[in-house]
């Protein structure tokens, strides 16, 4: 505890007589943000957002030159999740949407690509469910390429019918007219495909969930050559996309004795992997950095912080160069020109609850273009610190520490616990909008990245192996008792608050914890393991690597059975002493809402104090800004008044 404890101390001195800043009301916090999504167009002279303001849900096209709107349209219904220009006067919006299959008639979640030309007013969508277009399919919205003159988009889709030639085939698709071509036909093992210089699908990668045969294979005057194979439950590599003069394939893997991910070459003429290309031995590469030809230009690698690496060199070095001048906030890189001329990044955390700037290759400062939550101003973003602990078996666990100054140096705060989703993920160095709205009200807030986490390494990762509602448990709470005996926290008022995976441990908290939390808060989270397992095997079938993953993480139904049920929450209701606030969208795609209903009545039966708040035309993530308002309002009602009671 030796590191927790020092740094402790040094967060206690910076804190001392700084005075609270005066917090913004709910409705900045829990609100989406004005701005986001930001684009940069070809040219580096207009950009493309996502704008919600006034009860408008809206796309904007803007000129940097005179900052006029030259653009814009409604997307209330199209929920987009990010944008990017493939024109100067043509934006791309790949969006999802929670729909009920006809078949199942389960909530799944089905994406698709539109194409906004901003001249003329336009917004259709690219792949619809055309006569080559298998109809029962979610995903229409992937581009992985675009053709040489510049007039069309490449996108996967399944085609065939559900009992007779079913596979996935290379469709290309206009960017004007609705001319839309299958190009050529995969399998139904088929997950991935490249195409040329010239657009002819060149690159085909294969998994086959019944044989659990992995195989990459490269297209040569029609025919196809085998270049790679591998026997796997799960892929151990992935093709990511070209390298620069697209002479070789660039794929994921782990280097001999590493536990961080590296990209690798593979020979497209005989599949043998060549040097790791880009690769460190403190950090995973996290995702690529690509064209919509997918030639990999650099990467970003994980950890609180981002990291970036380029092929080109001076591009590394002006990035960095901004990194260091704007130190104490997360700077991460949202677009670029061709070439990387002018850059495009949001600053997040630290100072400010979100700003997007945009660093010429000609200017040596970057220009401020817009502020993401203009009523969140900087002085009162409470200040996040970056720290670890021990474990109580010696791991070490990292963590962010959330809280207003006056808190921290107060001591004997109320305490947030908010681990996060996944698991295999993790929280980034950033403005949180709930960890700051938690901390403008005084409460300090941990986010601990438990064991299962990813980011940090495989061993961090891989220690959370068949330890739900154990280990992974125990990880939380041993974060709480070093707040507690450092004398930062008040061990009586203790609250935790979790979404997706961490709704999950937070009822698990409540079910087999031994230390007392106030309250607990489960958003969209798992309650009854085996029942997500058999959702699972339904959905996707009993040979598929999403299946074996959830029996990776905690066991077969057949050999496992009685073991789920030990880690389930809804099977031990009656040991829950604190009260439980369970929040579901009706529309989650990810986890059912029935995991709450189901969590509800158990607890009920056991006579224990809970309350579900279900969030019509919600999905898994609070994207809407009006039920994630909903949401913000009673989390702090319920939180209030428990954390109140207990003074």
């Amino acid at each position: 505890m030796r590191i927790f404890r020092l740094v402790i101390l040094l967060l206690i001195s910076q804190a001392a007589n700084v005075p609270a800043a005066e917090a913004p009301m709910l409705e900045a916090y829990g609100q989406l943000p004005a701005i986001s999504q930001m684009a940069i167009s070809p040219s580096g002279d207009r950009i493309a957002y996502r704008s919600i303001a006034d009860g408008r849900d809206l796309v904007l096209v803007q000129d940097l030159g005179n900052r006029e709107i030259i653009g814009g349209i409604d997307v209330s219904n199209v929920n987009p999740r990010f944008l990017y220009f493939v024109e100067e006067d043509r934006v791309v919006l790949v969006a999802s949407e929670a729909r009920v299959d006809r078949g199942s008639r389960d909530v799944l979640d089905y994406s698709a690509a539109f194409v906004y030309d901003f001249v003329n007013g336009n917004l259709r969508q690219l792949l619809t469910r055309a006569e080559e277009v298998y109809p029962s399919q979610t995903g229409l919205g992937r581009i992985v390429g675009r053709s040489a003159d510049g007039k069309s988009l490449y996108m996967p889709a399944y085609t065939g019918t559900a009992t007779r030639n079913l596979s996935v085939g290379l469709f290309r698709v206009p960017l004007v007219g609705s001319n839309v071509n299958l190009i050529t036909r995969g399998t139904a093992a088929t997950i991935d495909w490249l195409v040329d210089g010239d657009g002819r699908p060149l690159v085909q990668e294969e998994f086959d969930n019944n044989s659990d045969e992995y195989r990459i294979w490269v297209h040569d005057n029609g025919k196809r050559r085998l270049i790679y194979e591998e026997q796997t439950e799960q892929p151990n590599i992935a093709v990511v996309g070209f390298t620069p003069n697209r002479d070789a394939l660039i794929v994921t893997g782990y280097a001999e004795d590493s536990q961080f991910l590296s990209y690798f070459r593979m020979s497209l003429q005989d599949g043998s992997m060549g040097e790791a290309i880009f690769e460190r031995d403190d950090a995973s590469v996290e995702a690529p950095l690509v064209d919509l030809n997918r030639v990999v230009h650099g990467v970003r690698y994980s950890g609180f912080y981002p990291s970036y690496e380029f092929v080109d060199k001076d591009l590394d070095r002006r990035v960095r160069e901004l990194q260091a001048q704007n130190d104490g906030t997360t700077v991460f890189l949202e677009g670029w020109t061709p070439g990387f001329t002018d850059l495009l990044f949001r600053f997040s955390g630290g100072w400010t609850s979100g700003l997007y700037v945009i660093l010429r290759h000609d200017e040596a400062a970057p220009v401020v273009v817009a502020n993401q939550r203009p009523e969140i101003p900087p002085d009162v973003v409470s200040p996040t610190s970056v720290y670890e602990y021990e474990a109580r078996d010696g791991m070490k666990i990292p963590a962010l520490l959330t809280a207003r100054p006056d808190v921290f140096a107060a001591g004997d705060a109320p305490l947030i616990v908010m681990p996060h989703g996944g698991p295999q993920s993790y929280d980034r160095f950033g403005f949180s909008w709930l960890a700051q709205y938690f901390s403008s009200r005084g409460y300090m807030v941990l986010q601990p990245q438990f064991r299962g986490s990813s980011g940090f390494g495989w061993q961090l990762a891989a220690a959370g192996r068949g330890e739900w509602g154990r280990k992974m448990s125990t990880d939380l709470d041993d974060g709480v008792l070093q707040l507690v005996e450092s004398g930062m926290v008040d061990g009586s008022r203790v609250c935790i608050v979790g979404a997706s995976y961490g709704g999950y441990a937070a009822l698990a908290a409540g079910a087999f914890s031994d230390f007392d939390y106030r309250c607990i808060v489960s958003i969209a989270g798992v309650s009854d393991l085996l029942r997500s397992l058999r959702e699972s095997r339904n959905r996707h079938g009993r040979k598929h690597w999403v299946v074996a993953y959830w029996e990776d993480q905690f066991g077969s139904e057949e050999a496992e059975r009685a073991a789920l049920d030990a880690i389930s929450p809804v099977r031990h209701a009656d040991t829950f002493r604190a009260p439980v606030l369970l929040i579901h969208g009706k529309d989650d795609a990810v986890v059912p809402i029935a995991q709450s209903t189901v969590m509800q009545k158990a607890l009920k039966k056991a006579k224990k104090k809970v309350e579900l708040v279900r969030l019509k035309g919600e999905d898994h993530y609070l994207s809407n800004g009006e039920t994630r308002l909903e949401s913000l309002r009673a989390i702090e009602k319920f939180v209030q008044k428990y954390l109140q009671e207990a003074r």
